[in-house]
């Protein structure tokens, strides 16, 4: 068990466990156990990033976290200087008036970023270039909104697999058919970041 799991998002700052009142309703149960004395121990070997990864969460959260022998020595991305890259760009979020984040329930909209959607278009396509299909690509977002915005964006070229849970989220907002949800010619890998959705990558 991992004490460290993020803590849940509450948009009231009184009810946070940083105003000191009490309520600390951003407290994660695995915190609240540990707090409580509850046995429990941190994992320490990673198993799914490569080290140039790890090694940014290293630095910022866990610094007793190892590679297993099974993240090392993977193949560089072909046609990219470096492994990770980040992008900083002036371009303000737009918000999905149709589209809730279930992970936010105060929240009336979701977020999305226009400009971001279609900079994924374009690394999705010239990562095809580079030889890799659509069986080796996964895009994550942390936004419902965005998912749906990059759902139309690179349906243009593919049709994005989304998860069942963010499916159904898009179907209940009316912005995907139940038959397109079930449609069966699914490439790209597309789907949310959070507790109730999983990825895999081949």
């Amino acid at each position: 068990m991992n004490s460290r799991q993020l803590r849940p998002k509450v948009n009231s700052y009184a009810l946070q466990v940083e105003s000191d009142q009490g309520y600390d309703l951003n407290r994660s149960l695995f915190e609240r156990l540990v707090l409580k004395g509850f046995p429990h121990a941190t994992l320490t070997e990673q198993h799914r990033m490569r080290p140039e990864i790890s090694a940014l969460v290293r630095e910022l959260t866990y610094p007793e976290l190892t590679d297993a022998a099974s993240t090392r020595g993977r193949d560089d991305i072909r046609g990219i200087q470096d492994n990770i890259i980040f992008v900083n760009h002036a371009h303000p979020e737009d918000n999905e008036g149709r589209v809730k984040d279930r992970s936010d329930p105060a929240s009336v909209t979701s977020k999305q970023n226009s400009y971001e959607a279609g900079m994924v278009l374009k690394i999705v396509r010239y990562l095809a270039q580079q030889g890799y299909g659509t069986d080796n690509i996964v895009v994550l977002t942390p936004y419902l909104g965005q998912l749906f915005k990059l759902r139309e964006y690179l349906k243009a070229d593919n049709d994005p697999v989304l998860n069942d849970l963010d499916s159904y989220d898009l179907v209940r907002a009316g912005l995907l058919s139940p038959d397109a949800a079930k449609a069966s010619k699914r490439k790209i890998r597309l789907a949310t970041i959070g507790m109730n959705s999983t990825t895999t990558n081949a």
